[in-house]
């Protein structure tokens, strides 16, 4: 079969091509926030449009603008008001959401958890939360058809409480993941909300669903800390190092809120960013099979059949330009924001203090001007010779700046280390019905689901 008759071209949605009515923009925003991003997001380099209500939304997808505003004038845009209604209600003022001097003191406390060293004492605590997904796939009395997007984020949970929580109690660490879920389930309209200038005391359909969740949330990690000051112990984990964290200020300690915080921050984050990852990319092996033996192939090739070890990471290099790929086409975190401080000019448009400024990583990853043949499925666009010619701003798929996702490079390594597992161990098919669009719930999921066909080798 020629490359072409085997080129495969993924599920995506309609964009609108004009501008939206109020009610169109709050229905399209409810059950899809993606949906509302403008046509012109994905062949153009900048457009601005006033969607409803008079305000001004410029959207950019330019990379030169892009590293302007991400890293040479990062002080000038900051975190916006819509960020913070979505995300303070759970990780309050956390380093996902704090700004200035909070922001740097806490980036600098968390970043030597993430030195590659410390990443991949963690390889085999990933190796084994795949192998237990693994287990329970053989062990599984049903058919075939695994719901392939509730596994990922089981498995990838896992690896958040083994390397993360070695001391948490199960029960409050499954009350994390639960509220966790339901809070995200419940944004569309929070973020609908802020987009539109509505006074944060303004009631939505969601409301309710999304205090009573963040509430469950910060109370299930707050019984998580709480249970571990009472054991004690001199565990080295993530939240043993939260608890002896200083403020390089004050030398204080962190306060429960500021505790609870990060370690809500570190748990959400950590997690369904690379469940969401892994759940497209199994799709997309599902959809094109010669690139699923390919990776067999490489994981086999490289580790002799045994299981992945931490030295085998770095030569996994036809499974990295998968998940690449994958998380182009169906970035993650698919939509970033922030507001200028002072009136600026971008691309000629010139803005006042106080205008949102929106960065569609779904639209960049798919604009017709950076990428050729965007909505192909092709990972071979990120073959080193071609990854390096790209300008730095045009694949964001962790963000980018100061601002860069503080676990890029654990959720890459755990990415690595689970799909090459997972993929050694079992067989994915399509089912031949199931087209899943993606929808935004902060991160990308798929509606109705990622029913795949599991067969264990």
């Amino acid at each position: 079969m020629s490359d072409a008759a085997r080129a495969l071209y993924p599920p995506t949605f309609e964009p609108p091509t004009a501008p939206l009515s109020l009610l169109a923009f709050l229905n399209r925003c409810a059950r899809n926030p993606l949906a509302t991003i403008p046509a012109a997001a994905y062949t153009e380099a900048v457009t601005l449009v006033e969607p409803v209500r008079g305000r001004k939304l410029l959207w950019v997808c330019d990379p030169r603008w892009l590293e302007q505003i991400l890293v040479r004038d990062a002080d000038v845009y900051r975190k916006t008001e819509l960020e913070r209604r979505v995300f303070a209600p759970v990780v309050g003022d956390g380093v996902l959401t704090a700004d200035g001097a909070s922001w740097r003191w806490q980036r600098r406390m968390l970043a030597p958890l993430f030195r590659h060293s410390e990443i991949m004492r963690y390889v085999p605590d990933m190796r084994a939360a795949a192998e237990a997904c693994v287990a329970r796939w053989r062990a599984s009395a049903k058919t075939g058809v695994q719901a392939i997007d509730d596994d990922m984020t089981d498995v990838t949970f896992d690896v958040i409480v083994r390397t993360m929580l070695a001391g948490g109690a199960p029960g409050d660490v499954r009350s994390v993941l639960e509220a966790g879920n339901a809070y995200l389930a419940a944004t569309p309209w929070a973020i609908a909300y802020g987009i539109l200038g509505m006074p944060s005391w303004l009631p939505h359909p969601a409301t309710w669903k999304l205090r009573r969740a963040a509430r469950d949330l910060r109370a299930a990690v707050g019984a998580i800390i709480a249970d571990r000051r009472r054991r004690g112990g001199d565990a080295s984990d993530l939240l043993a190092r939260l608890l002896a964290a200083r403020d390089p200020e004050t030398n204080e300690p962190l306060s429960d809120d500021q505790l609870v915080d990060n370690l809500t921050t570190l748990l959400e984050a950590g997690h369904e960013t690379t469940a969401k990852a892994l759940t497209w990319t199994l799709y997309l092996l599902a959809r094109a099979p010669e690139w699923q033996h390919r990776v067999r192939e490489e994981v086999h090739a490289v580790t002799g059949g045994g299981p992945v070890e931490a030295a085998h990471v770095e030569r996994l290099a036809i499974t990295e330009r998968v998940i690449k790929e994958a998380m182009r086409l169906y970035p993650p975190a698919p939509m970033m924001s922030r507001a200028a401080q002072e009136d600026v000019t971008i691309a000629g448009h010139r803005l006042p203090a106080g205008t949102l400024v929106f960065m569609p990583i779904y639209a960049i990853h798919r604009n017709t001007r950076l990428w050729d043949d965007p909505a192909r499925f092709d990972p071979d666009r990120f073959l080193p010779e071609r990854e390096a010619a790209m300008p730095r701003a045009q694949y964001l798929p962790f963000g980018g700046g100061p601002r860069i996702c503080l676990g890029a490079s654990f959720a890459l390594v755990e990415a690595k280390v689970l799909l090459a597992s997972l993929v050694a161990a079992a067989s994915f098919a399509w089912d031949g019905r199931h087209v899943p669009e993606p929808v935004s719930r902060v991160t990308l999921r798929p509606a109705g689901g990622m029913p795949l066909i599991v067969e264990m080798r």
